[in-house]
């Protein structure tokens, strides 16, 4: 084993609150050299390597999360077309001894700069992973389209929020707002599987529901969610907003993940009570609220991601992605303005 670096502690007294990425990877042997002289303008905090069996070496790389994104980059840029090329990202909880803080030495100043967030192979991970239409998915959203039905015919807005908690509506929509900023295909599809799926799932719920109980349609939680104002666009925007910085940050998706539904399950449950009961005007409202919210969150989540900067790491993907999320950005601000006009109309006939 050989060893170079070591864990560097408090500068000029100041400690400094970060968050530290473990970068595996394991290369042929003979590239030793290269891959120091790609990394040392970083702020590494330790690198070990270790040689293996089939003649391949292990590269133990610890560094700060706003550095990981560009040294993944390097390194695979240099090393993917090698044969047993493997790179791995763990997150690191903590370390002994502590790590008060790290010197601050990076020089480099290529497209791949610092980014206050985790890396966009992390990103990509982690929002896959929420985006897929499961077992565990369809049961969550059958259970919240439920709880929140009943929340809504007895009025009771702490049955309503505790739906808003079990639905998994967050990972499908910020699915197919990264995958516009990286030009994936096979996210959006998945991604895009998902929230038809969710979508229906709940109609279906709540028009059953609806069909076989009787209520008021003057109750406040269904007369609030039949019509559009300006304050529910704002607070979908919001929602997309805050779901996209959820990953990027490392902020608890969970929390946030209320925030979207919030915009999203009850307008939709709504919808589904009063089609199922023969509101349909009424149940219009409750649609043209949902669909707006469902524009505006990916249209946020969108906006918020490509302002992060996450591209594909190959520069005539990253040109390409833009174009598309340009493209996609219109059709959403489109799509509003045609939502609006139409919540316009509904309100003069």
């Amino acid at each position: 084993m050989f060893h170079i670096g070591q864990l560097l502690i408090t500068i000029e007294n100041k400690k400094i609150n970060m968050t530290l990425r473990l970068i595996e990877m394991v290369l042929p042997k003979g590239f030793k050299k290269d891959v120091m002289d790609l990394i040392k303008e970083y702020n590494t905090i330790e690198i070990l390597d270790f040689e293996m069996a089939n003649d391949l070496m292990l590269f133990k790389i610890l560094l700060t999360t706003e550095d990981s994104e560009s040294v993944l980059d390097r390194l695979e840029k240099r090393f993917s077309h090698l044969t047993g090329f493997r790179m791995y990202i763990i997150p690191v909880q903590a370390a002994i001894p502590r790590i008060e803080g790290i010197p601050q030495i990076s020089k480099y100043s290529g497209k791949s700069e610092k980014t206050e967030r985790i890396s966009r192979e992390e990103l990509h991970a982690n929002v896959m992973s929420l985006s897929k239409p499961t077992k565990v998915y369809f049961v969550m959203v059958v259970l919240s389209s439920f709880v929140a039905s009943i929340g809504v015919l007895t009025d009771n807005v702490a049955v309503i929020i505790g739906a808003m908690v079990i639905a998994p509506l967050l990972g499908p929509n910020m699915g197919l707002s990264l995958a516009t900023v990286l030009r994936d295909s096979d996210l959006a599809f998945i991604a895009l599987k998902s929230i038809i799926a969710g979508i229906g799932t709940t109609i279906v719920v709540s028009v059953i529901i609806g069909t076989l109980v009787s209520f008021d349609p003057s109750i406040p939680v269904i007369v609030l969610r039949t019509d559009v104002a300006i304050a529910g666009i704002f607070l979908a925007f919001a929602s997309g907003v805050a779901g996209a910085l959820a990953f990027t940050t490392e902020v608890s998706s969970a929390l946030i993940g209320v925030m979207v539904a919030v915009a999203l399950l009850p307008p939709l449950v709504v919808f589904g009570l009063l089609l199922g009961s023969g509101y349909y005007y009424m149940a219009t409202g409750a649609l043209l609220l949902f669909l707006v919210n469902l524009v505006g969150i990916n249209l946020a989540g969108v906006v918020t991601f490509y302002v992060q900067r996450i591209r594909p790491l190959n520069t005539w993907d990253a040109l390409k992605a833009d174009k598309i999320t340009y493209f996609t950005m219109g059709i959403w601000v489109s799509l509003l303005i045609i939502l609006l006009i139409l919540i316009q109309l509904r309100k003069i006939v």
